[in-house]
């Protein structure tokens, strides 16, 4: 009995050793980190908002963090084919997510066939850019402005075709919105990504297009693609010359699709918070923003737990 209380005595001493050990070789780990080339899933077709956005950050961390980081897309389902994949990924640091709100924050609320849960298959990041959604046609459309597509609708319900990203993404429930709102029905047609919507939309396979500015900037800029208007408050100094959905007459209408990184639940916190500040400087550097900006996106720059509440940086 003597023995075993000895035993006994010993073992928060123990334990806390071996605390201890596990403290110090996490910050090891993270010191060092990364080793090895990094993943970054993208949860969209290349070339779209998701994608440009993405590839914009990829270039910073490789430069300041010294490894190869990859991007690798995979289309489909509004972002869903992409996470249920990412929530089996080691929570190591060297499989991450760069995504929008749509497989997220959305698709859980849509369906209850979503083949992983968010709240415990992926820890926030960092949150980077938000930017608006526009309604666009090609520039050889007929529809000049959006009174042009709502009455068109009402004369053929059912008729007017419009392309996003996905069900269930920003884009589409932004789309939904002005419908309703308008009393108005479309025909929804969901791509992998941005660029196949562009591309649908210049072939005339669909009427009009919901889409992040990444998507559309060049297009627009170019002359192959009008825009209609936006969701953001104010008028966007990136295409001055589109108006907001309030100066159409849907006041109601604005939203910001957001941008971040998320990584799988377990990935040590020095990881995150390695990551975190890597991100947070990348936003911060004027290179970076410019590129941001020039698609019509707004840097943001939060901590891993202001990403989760829902918050915006600066």
């Amino acid at each position: 009995m003597p023995g075993f209380a000895r035993a006994h005595r010993s073992l928060p001493a123990t334990a806390g050793a071996m605390l201890a050990s596990a403290l110090l070789a996490t910050a090891a780990v993270a010191q060092s980190y990364p080793t090895a080339p990094v993943r970054v899933i993208v949860p969209f077709g290349a070339g779209g908002a998701t994608d440009v956005l993405a590839r914009v950050f990829i270039d910073h961390l490789q430069q300041r963090l010294g490894q190869t980081f990859t991007a690798e897309n995979r289309g489909g389902a509004g972002g869903q084919i992409a996470a249920t994949a990412f929530a089996r990924a080691p929570a190591d640091g060297y499989t991450l997510m760069f995504t929008t709100a749509a497989p997220i924050t959305i698709a859980p609320l849509l369906s209850d066939k979503v083949q992983y849960d968010p709240r415990k298959d992926f820890v926030p990041v960092a949150l980077v850019a938000v930017q608006p959604v526009w309604l666009t046609v090609s520039a050889g459309s007929p529809f000049k402005t959006l009174a042009d597509v709502v009455a068109h609708a009402r004369d053929n319900p059912g008729k007017v075709t419009y392309g996003t990203s996905g069900v269930g993404t920003e884009l589409h429930l932004a789309a939904e919105a002005i419908a309703r709102s308008a009393g108005i029905q479309m025909v929804h047609v969901p791509f992998r990504g941005g660029a196949e919507v562009v591309t649908a939309l210049m072939g005339h396979q669909v009427d009009l297009a919901a889409l992040s500015t990444a998507s559309i900037a060049n297009p627009v800029r170019q002359g192959t693609l009008r825009a209609l208007a936006v969701t953001s408050p104010k008028r966007l100094p990136a295409l001055p010359e589109a108006p907001t959905m309030r100066e159409v007459g849907y006041a109601g209408i604005e939203l910001d699709a957001w941008f971040g990184l998320v990584a799988p639940a377990g990935t040590p916190a020095p990881v995150i918070g390695k990551l975190n500040a890597a991100f947070v400087q990348a936003v911060r550097d004027p290179e970076v923003t410019r590129q941001i900006i020039d698609q019509g996106a707004e840097p943001a720059g939060d901590t891993p737990d202001a990403f989760a509440a829902g918050g915006r940086g600066s």
